[in-house]
């Protein structure tokens, strides 16, 4: 499949999700859930998708949630179906993703000057960050604005690696959600400004994500049903989210892109084929002819699963990172 008929491919389920305020957060596999209402992660990430597939008229009801979700400067992480913006300020993980989609934005020539005067006026905020997560969002931004906050960001960063135990190479005590953007950040860096150091750790992470979510294990996400603590026997299986498959494609695809390795790209396979069926449940996380995808998986028994597992809720996060790890491995391009 080309680029252009990448960007060209139908995405009726992705699309119905929309409405003309933002993209609903949450959804039972038929229609969106109303009630549940709007969240700034989802819109912050479904614009750096939007603008990869060339859904300008999507972009653009995005970018302007975001706009409108700003609060002096700082942003409400959540509106609800009666468009009244709550939850300020919101997590940094949230803020982090605005800096993210803008300077993707700005990337693609897309609103550049309202991007860049939006960036500006949460810089103090990103500097002042604790959140991991958060930081590693916003220097994923960063490194297509600004060199110098970048480069702060990821000294920061690395130092949270230093003097860590190679059994247990990871910040936290317990490995929770949402993991493979940290080594994605740290080799994207390393691409884009050729930092060595940069790219060393974020393999050396990577490696480490890799054994925990395969030894003595079918391939698949650390689940959420429990996730993974330090010396736990192994992570928990049940819950597993397409976010976490998601950014270990995307990750195990930057790897690719600096080593050139077949061994990488193997990698970034693998991991798209829990998608495809190579999972716990042997079954297909998305349904082929709308490009809907599927919530994650539960434990048989739970009331949204089916008899294998599989939840047929079908939210914003999972579809956007569903059709943006698609997008990636097709192009061999990254964001």
């Amino acid at each position: 499949m080309t680029t252009k008929q990448l960007q060209n491919i139908s995405t009726p389920y992705f699309d119905s999700l929309f409405d003309d305020f933002c993209i609903w957060q949450h959804a039972d596999g038929t229609k969106p859930i109303i009630s549940e209402g709007y969240a700034l992660d989802d819109a912050t990430r479904g614009l750096i998708l939007c603008l990869a597939l060339e859904k300008l008229d999507k972009a653009k009801i995005l970018f302007d949630y975001i706009m409108k979700s700003k609060k002096g400067k700082t942003y409400f992480g959540l509106a609800t179906n009666k468009r009244k913006f709550i939850g300020a300020p919101a997590s940094e993980d949230a803020v982090g993703q605005v800096l993210w989609s803008f300077g993707y934005s700005v990337n693609q020539g897309y609103r550049e000057q309202e991007a860049h005067e939006s960036l500006e006026a949460i810089i103090p905020d990103v500097l002042g960050m604790e959140s991991l997560r958060g930081s590693i969002y916003a220097l994923l931004g960063a490194i297509y604005v600004d060199e110098i906050l970048a480069r702060i960001l990821v000294e920061k960063l690395m130092k949270r690696f230093d003097k860590l135990d190679d059994t247990w190479f990871w910040p936290e005590t317990v490995i929770t959600y949402g993991n493979g953007i940290v080594p994605y950040a740290f080799l994207r860096y390393a691409m884009i400004f050729n930092d060595k150091k940069a790219g060393k750790l974020g393999r050396k992470i990577l490696k480490f994500l890799e054994y925990c979510c395969t030894n003595n294990r079918i391939r698949g996400p650390i689940g959420n049903d429990g996730w993974f603590a330090k010396g736990d026997l192994a992570p928990a299986t049940y819950k597993q989210q397409p976010i976490d498959s998601a950014y270990m494609v995307w990750a195990w695809l930057s790897a690719y892109q600096l080593s050139n390795k077949p061994t990488d790209l193997k990698n970034t396979e693998a991991w798209m084929q829990w998608f495809e069926g190579k999972n716990i449940t042997g079954r297909k996380m998305y349904d082929e002819k709308t490009l809907k995808a599927f919530n994650g998986i539960d434990m048989v028994g739970h009331k949204e699963s089916d008899e294998f597992g599989v939840n047929y809720h079908s939210g914003a996060e999972t579809n956007i990172c569903f059709l943006l790890s698609r997008w990636m491995l097709e192009t061999k391009r990254t964001v």
